[in-house]
């Protein structure tokens, strides 16, 4: 029961409403911030890094397209990284917090959606503590949650993916400029965190 929900009625609409703004406004302003301060193409581009510390490697349980569970559309693209329980997590890219606590959809458990500039979402899932909240904005690295395994997984590990916002469907994508693939080991270069 980590992490915080909204007050239901008419509160909650407001709220809901206040919150969308803040995400747009921070939406527009992390745009201007950094058409003018000149940010690196691999920003613009959608350049991911690993989702934990600089200078720590581990191993691509699943990769895009595996066998057990990344079979369709929401799933094509994701990766399972064997992180340990209990384990920290941390933002791919900056953006801002759209979800960060049970998820709608029971086999994710709990997880951290988060929207970057790019127009992307990147979703951390089977999580066991998330600690933002939606229309919060984070920097790249920061840490946004510890690993679990809520939801849907067997074992304790991170559930990463490149979604679109909106449908929750995988985007084709990679990490640390590669896509590992199943069994590879996914060295972290985390430079802002």
């Amino acid at each position: 029961m980590i992490g915080n929900t909204t007050v239901a009625g008419a509160g909650r609409r407001r709220k809901g409403l206040t919150r969308r703004i803040g995400v747009l406004v921070s939406a527009v302003t992390l745009a201007a911030t950094t058409a003018f301060t000149g940010a690196t193409s691999a920003t613009a581009a959608g350049y991911f890094e690993a989702p934990y510390p600089a200078g720590e490697s581990y191993q691509v349980s699943q990769g895009n397209g595996g066998g057990y569970s990344h079979t369709d559309a929401y799933n094509r693209y994701a990766w399972d990284l064997a992180l340990p329980a209990n384990y920290e997590v941390s933002a791919t890219q900056g953006g801002t917090i759209v979800i960060s606590n049970w998820s709608p959809y029971w086999q994710n458990g709990i997880e951290v959606i988060i929207r970057h500039p790019n127009g992307q979402c990147t979703q951390y899932a089977h999580l066991n503590q998330s600690f933002y909240e939606p229309g919060d904005w984070v920097p790249q690295g920061r840490i946004v949650g510890y690993t679990g395994m809520t939801g849907a997984a067997s074992a304790p590990h991170l559930h990463y993916s490149v979604i679109d916002c909106n449908t929750r469907v995988s985007l084709p994508s990679t990490i640390e400029g590669w896509v590992p693939p199943t069994g590879a080991w996914l060295a972290s270069s985390n430079t802002r965190g």
